[in-house]
């Protein structure tokens, strides 16, 4: 069981994130959806305290943390239990594949190069890329370099998966090797929580979806629940709109 209590954050007089409660149960895939700038991203990284909010706990297992004071010390214990996949996937440009996936196992888990080099070589396995592990991020496509971001983090062993719009930046054809990267994690049974505006993915691959608006949770349901039968007005007013956009112009 992961608990998030009380996250707060705000940026000067804005509230982004109103106090938000979760409970996240092992081996959920949780997809958070709602408008832009609502605070989706903002949430996730309160969660690996990559901003730091102004109120909020989490407990991860054994571990409570307050998010708002914790230190040094919490915070490299907080990021050994979480990894978290950016928009941009933030690879070593000086590094290869290889050497980017090991660089947490050696850094923050302090594990020998021999250990850190097999475990990096299994995770890059089962993303597909094995054997791109001695090519540098120039020489990979935006779709690899984000599937070897996956195996960083992947090779961590998180209890908690954080994935922040994986697809964003990623040209239309490079979108499903991500996907399905994605994919295979949470059927190897991954906490995760991501952050997605692929909505036919979120639905095929979530157990759960939130919906975020004015930093608050207003609907918290399975997939079918969301989207088809939302309670919340607001929700039914996106999901609407979500459709109508999907929907062909014409039919013949």
């Amino acid at each position: 069981m992961i608990e998030i209590k009380n996250l707060s954050k705000k940026f000067q007089d804005n509230i982004i994130l109103d106090g938000i409660d979760l409970e996240i149960n092992k081996g959920d895939v949780i997809a958070i959806i709602g408008p832009s700038g609502t605070g989706k991203s903002t949430f996730l990284r309160c969660i690996n305290r990559l901003e730091h909010p102004e109120k909020g706990e989490i407990t991860i297992g054994d571990m409570k943390i307050d998010l708002a004071k914790a230190k040094r010390k919490e915070l490299v214990e907080l990021r050994q239990r979480t990894s978290m996949v950016f928009q941009s996937w933030n690879l070593f440009s000086k590094k290869n594949a290889l050497e980017n996936v090991m660089e947490g196992l050696i850094v923050v888990k302090k594990m020998d190069k021999k250990s850190a080099r097999k475990v990096a070589e299994k995770q890059l396995e089962n993303v597909g890329l094995l054997d791109w592990s001695t090519h540098y991020p120039k020489h990979l496509s935006g779709g690899q370099q984000q599937r070897v971001a996956i195996a960083r983090a992947l090779a961590m062993e998180p209890q908690l998966l954080l994935l922040d719009e994986p697809t964003s930046a990623l040209d239309p054809e490079l979108v499903g090797e991500v996907l399905d990267t994605i994919r295979k994690a949470a059927n190897e049974g991954y906490t995760m929580i991501l952050v997605s505006h692929e909505m036919n993915f979120v639905r095929n691959v979530a157990n759960r979806v939130i919906f975020l608006d004015n930093g608050k949770i207003l609907e918290d349901g399975t997939p079918k629940e969301v989207f088809n039968h939302p309670k919340n007005d607001r929700v039914k007013d996106f999901i609407q709109k979500i459709e109508r956009m999907n929907a062909p112009e014409y039919i013949i």
